[in-house]
């Protein structure tokens, strides 16, 4: 009512210079969601909740998993099992931590951004719009991540995450250098009679990755990240079916009497070990770092609806996936026994074992560039700061690369203790320590001293985790060689 008394006293041009401005401001507000919408999609693949959980899927589901049953066997299922529970445990709760960081902030930069295209136009001045602007440079609610919510949250102190992501993720590249030249070494013996230098092969695969560090566009290798998802399908599933017929095979016990491999192995199997505490890196380790997708996965979800269902879908996909860990890391246990080896691949025999493990190794080196690639342009950014040069942000890629193919050759044959004290340096931190100091500082603030406290809880049992299993790891290291 009072916008039409106004108008009516204004002169007509005024009323057309106002009109188009009013036109040109919901043409840009228009320009900028379908810019931020292009930028989700080209940033995260999916929009539905079936695409979301296979992001899940696919973003956990890695080659780490040939890690798992060597560490479920030298520990004792009586406390690999509960550990992995605990971890998922974990991991879920802190995912809904997350989640509930991002719904405030994604509330809240809604609300901003509404309130700054109300002022738009008005006289207001240029200070009262950039005080109500969300942190951005586009104009439109940022895209909310892990970090971007670190940043928020921790303020200064978001550094920690920044940097634990990123050694994370280099940390993961670090053991493929490990496990593929000892998987490739093992098919070369069994098709060729020769056993290669796995240093050597390490190498190698470093001149291989090199180049592939150079893309700078991450969609240029979705078409390797679709045949690396591939081989790696088909390499879990021959490795559950190797698995099973080794496990059914006739065996003769110290008493001479015959039984089944499964069944033998059963009896020798122990529930608890002396390195017991080894495990509790791996199974933080377990997830990969996946779980600074929960929030790009969530924001990527279009529907309001399907976004409220995401936290639950998380959770189930979760427990499936850790139910699986634990099917899987069992079979392998009882199948190979007291030989089984840290990378599982390296545990088998036979024509269609030789197949899996050169297929395993090229889907891991298909798999590398892409693991890396967050972390590489955190690195080059760090280094070049606003520039734009190829050439540098090449050569700091290449000396990244070689550099972790040093640190490769010194811990070639160290490979569980390099997932162990991977998963309990950065894993326990991201998933344990840093989402519940988040929560406190974005969600729960003054509003409930219970819930601080039971956040507070949290972080001392992951400050706890993470110091406990990173020493037991550096203090057995020499004893748990490869070979």
């Amino acid at each position: 009512m009072h916008m039409f008394q106004a108008l009516e006293g204004e002169s007509p041009e005024k009323q057309q210079q106002q009109q188009q401005q009013q036109q040109q401001q919901q043409q840009q507000r228009g320009e900028e969601k379908e810019d931020y919408d292009d930028e989700i999609e080209t940033t995260i693949e999916g929009g539905s909740l079936s695409a979301a959980a296979f992001g899940l899927l696919k973003g956990t589901v890695g080659p780490g998993i040939l890690y798992l049953p060597h560490g479920f066997y030298e520990s004792g299922y009586a406390v690999a099992i509960p550990a992995m529970i605990f971890a998922t445990t974990m991991f879920v709760f802190n995912s809904y931590k997350l989640l509930e960081c991002w719904r405030v902030e994604s509330d809240r930069d809604k609300l901003l951004i509404e309130r700054r295209q109300n002022l738009l136009g008005k006289d207001y001045g240029r200070t009262a719009i950039d005080a109500v602007q969300p942190i951005t440079d586009g104009g439109h609610g940022a895209l909310l991540s892990y970090p971007e919510l670190a940043k928020r949250g921790l303020g200064k102190h978001s550094a920690f995450v920044e940097v634990g992501i990123t050694l994370f993720q280099f940390g993961v590249c670090l053991t493929y250098l490990i496990f593929v030249p000892s998987n490739l070494a093992k098919c070369i013996y069994s098709v060729f009679g020769f056993e290669p230098s796995k240093v050597v092969l390490m190498w190698i695969m470093i001149l291989v990755q090199i180049p592939l560090s150079w893309i700078c566009d991450i969609r240029k290798l979705t078409p390797t990240n679709v045949v690396a998802s591939l081989l790696i399908a088909f390499g879990l599933a021959s490795v559950l079916l190797i698995a099973f017929v080794e496990g059914f095979q006739q065996t003769t016990n110290v008493n001479g009497d015959t039984s089944i491999i499964f069944v033998e192995n059963l009896k020798t199997i122990q529930p608890i070990t002396d390195s017991w505490l080894f495990f509790v890196g791996t199974s933080f380790f377990m997830m990969e770092g996946s779980i600074t997708l929960i929030v790009p996965l969530q924001e990527a979800v279009y529907s309001d609806s399907d976004r409220g269902k995401f936290p639950d879908l998380n959770r189930s996909v979760m427990w499936s996936i850790c139910s699986f860990y634990i099917l899987f890391s069992g079979i392998a246990s009882l199948a190979f026994g007291e030989n089984i080896q840290t990378a599982l691949t390296a545990s088998l025999h036979g024509t269609l074992a030789t197949v899996v493990q050169f297929a395993y190794s090229i889907a891991v080196v298909l798999t590398f560039p892409l693991q890396a690639f967050p972390a590489m342009e955190v690195a080059t950014k760090y280094w070049m700061g606003d520039q734009k040069s190829p050439m540098k942000r090449n050569a700091i890629a290449t000396c990244i690369t070689i550099l972790l193919g040093i640190i490769a050759v010194v811990s070639i044959d160290y490979l569980g203790n390099v997932v162990s004290i991977l998963g309990s340096l950065f894993g326990i931190p991201l998933a344990l320590i840093f989402p519940p100091l988040m929560h406190n500082s974005l969600v729960v603030k003054d509003s409930s001293q219970t819930q601080r406290f039971l956040n507070y809880c949290i972080v001392v049992v992951g400050i706890f985790a993470m110091a406990a299993a990173s020493f037991n790891t550096i203090m057995v290291w020499g004893k748990n060689a490869d070979g």
